[in-house]
């Protein structure tokens, strides 16, 4: 069984953004220049990664005790798979 979660982050139109201040290092600021980055999009994306993984660790912590009942169940009652297992 995999449990998959994630997230769904969209930007619906140009309507939709904010426009922010965001402060860089003068050399990450030429970088990004001279790589012709789009900053937006590119600290956009950075932010979506770190809302995955915090929603994963919240995820964790809620569900720690649960995942423990089940592996603790399975290690006393085996799994109902474990007759297909061939090692």
């Amino acid at each position: 069984m995999r449990i998959t979660m994630g997230v769904n982050m969209r930007v619906e139109s140009a309507a939709a953004k904010k426009s922010v201040n965001v402060t860089l290092a003068p050399e990450i600021l030429d970088e990004a220049r001279r790589l012709k980055l789009n900053i937006s999009a590119v600290l956009t994306e950075a932010l979506i990664e770190k809302f995955r993984e915090n929603a994963r660790a919240e995820w964790l912590k809620d569900n720690q005790e649960k995942i423990a009942a089940l592996n603790e169940f399975v290690e006393e009652h085996g799994s109902f798979s474990d007759f297909q297992r061939s090692f």
